[in-house]
């Protein structure tokens, strides 16, 4: 052993290396900080030191409401949709309880929805737990169904079913099941005070688990590609407690699961209108803040609701940071922006101490996952290229909220970085460049740091979240971890950026063409704009009858050019540019 690390000193030294390697010793000391506090919060619960189960006093049992907007096209969806139903009923949520069944586009299957309405009549709830079923005969998208539930509750306030608004806000997938008092746990964690602040915390998160028979089904499911992938998600899913859950890191965690969380209800009723509010935000308003004339203020905002500005694949990660710039004042949610860049200042420097999300290891939803590479590859697609769609939209909000902007910043600009040096050390030897001494060492330290930081984070992730024996097969997942990681994490990221930035935009089928038209949803989409621009170029030569003009290279749909979501959804190729009639005039 000494004459093999005086091998690898001997080497390093001589390769140049050890800057490097101080520099991933120390990005690694960052990325694992939070370890010994993991453990150390598992320690203090199994030492009774603190409450495994903490209960809410009479007094601080809010009154709550669960949303769960869904598709409903099959019988294997509303079984799903019954069996969340029915875990949520049965939580032994403390307080007043309404859950809201949103179907989104319940005109595609009447006969199932009539039949969940029905199965809904006939449920014999506990006393504080109301179940209604609403929806949208047309599909619009997970956030706008989510609204149509929320209209629906105020509806039956305005109708004296419920005495007000419930305060606690919960969003939950439909194909999921709580784990035990989730919700109660939730709320909870919700309602206790923030570090360093009199206020208490914005949005939670749930640990998201992935059932044990999906990966489990006897000795033979390790030879089953379908277990081993569900194998590998659940550890994935269960490693994320350590990589960044507990909101412990250098960075700031700025998103949630969208499987569950609980945040508070003024966050959502607000929701749509902050959508149309930065709409109507100008990089101009941004100049004026830096000038001294103020910000433009939310509170003073009288425009309409656009809740298909949040619709997309990030309508989680959107709620999460309407959530984070948020603060109390007089017991009341306040969105508007901090008054000069000096507060802006005093707030990224506060928040960063005294976090607004927060999680709880034990509020547990078991939720299903693709169990194909297809499937697996499309959804980490989508949910990687979900954050430029996001970030785009909230620019100029971001500028103003320094607290939730300059991380997500700092984060993005890391992964730019990290991806950019992969596929540079990917495809350098390939196009026949240089490649650095000590390349490979370098590689072999990175590995096996790589797998011991897997291995503690999985098995501290573990303890934490007092995970039964059967999902301690977890384990054997950890040889492949890596392959795992750079295939369904890495490469769609790269493929996800590559697309929403250089290419023609990823697919979004998340939500219907038209939905994303009327919230305004854009691209970078380098690829389309140039695309389009050379093809309207060409109709000019040709013709003559359409002018140059920024509508070349726009996004928006022309009488020469269909919208760039046009096909998206419907799966029909757009046509490149359209030939007018005779009739029609030159371009304006």
């Amino acid at each position: 052993m000494e004459h093999l690390l005086w091998f690898f000193d001997a080497h390093i030294d001589a390769t140049g290396l050890t800057p490097m390697l101080r520099a991933a010793l120390v990005c690694a000391a960052l990325y694992q900080v939070d370890l010994a506090l993991v453990i150390g919060t598992w320690l203090t619960r199994h030492a009774g030191m603190t409450s495994g189960h903490p209960t809410m006093a009479p007094g601080e049992r809010k009154s709550a409401m669960v949303v769960l907007p869904t598709l409903l096209r099959n019988p294997g969806e509303l079984r799903g949709l019954m069996g969340a139903a029915c875990s949520i009923a049965e939580n032994r949520y403390p307080g007043e309880l309404v859950v809201v069944l949103c179907i989104d586009g319940s005109g595609e299957r009447p006969d199932l929805y009539q039949e969940l309405k029905a199965w809904v009549a006939k449920q014999a709830c506990p006393s504080n737990v109301r179940m209604v079923v609403d929806g949208l005969e047309t599909r619009a998208g997970k956030a706008v169904a989510m609204e149509a539930g929320i209209a629906r509750v105020k509806a039956m306030v305005a109708d004296g079913e419920l005495a007000a608004i419930p305060e606690l806000f919960f969003n939950m997938d439909a194909d999921s099941v709580l784990g035990p008092r989730a919700l109660e746990r939730m709320a909870y964690r919700l309602t206790r005070k923030r570090p360093f602040r009199n206020t208490p915390y914005m949005i939670v998160t749930s640990n998201v688990v992935v059932p044990a028979e999906q990966f489990r089904q006897g000795w033979k499911s390790l030879l089953r590609p379908r277990c081993w992938i569900a194998l590998h998600v659940a550890r994935e899913y269960l490693s994320s407690i350590t990589y960044g859950k507990f909101n412990w890191k250098v960075f700031p965690v700025m998103d949630v699961s969208g499987a569950l969380y609980c945040t508070w209800t003024g966050v959502h009723l607000v929701a749509p209108y902050y959508a149309r509010f930065m709409q109507n935000l100008r990089y101009s308003d941004v100049a004026r803040w830096w000038m001294g004339f103020g910000p433009p203020r939310f509170s003073e905002f009288r425009g309409k609701p656009l809740p298909e500005a949040m619709a997309g694949p990030g309508d989680d990660t959107w709620i999460t940071w309407l959530a984070c710039i948020a603060t109390w004042k007089n017991g009341k949610l306040v969105f508007d922006a901090p008054a000069t860049p000096a507060h802006a200042l005093c707030r990224l420097i506060g928040d960063y101490f005294s976090r607004a999300v927060t999680y709880d290891p034990l509020a547990k939803v078991y939720s299903n996952t693709p169990t194909t590479f297809k499937g697996l590859f499309k959804q980490r697609l989508r949910w990687n290229s979900s954050r430029i769609q996001d970030l785009e939209r909230w620019g100029k909000s971001h500028l103003l909220h320094w607290h939730v902007g300059l991380p997500l910043f700092l984060s993005f600009a890391v992964v730019f970085f990290c991806i950019t040096g992969f596929a540079v050390g990917v495809f350098a030897p390939l196009l026949g460049l240089a490649v650095p001494p000590g390349t490979f060492p370098l590689a072999v330290i990175v590995g096996v740091g790589y797998s011991a930081s897997r291995i503690s984070s999985t098995i501290a992730a573990l303890l934490v979240s007092d995970s039964p024996p059967v999902e301690w097969a977890k384990l054997l997942a950890l040889p492949l971890a890596g392959p795992y990681h750079l295939t369904f994490n890495t490469w769609t990221l790269v493929i996800g950026y590559f697309r929403d930035l250089f290419g023609f935009g990823e697919p979004t089928n998340f939500a219907p063409e038209e939905t994303l038209r009327a919230g305004g949803l854009t691209r970078v989409a380098l690829g389309y704009r140039l695309r389009r621009a050379f093809l309207m170029g060409l109709r000019a030569l040709r013709h003559g009858d359409v002018r140059f003009s920024a509508s070349w290279f726009g996004w928006r749909e022309t009488r020469w050019n269909p919208s760039g979501f046009d096909g998206w959804t419907s799966g029909k190729r757009p046509a490149s540019v359209r030939v007018p009639s005779n009739t029609e005039g030159p371009d304006e």
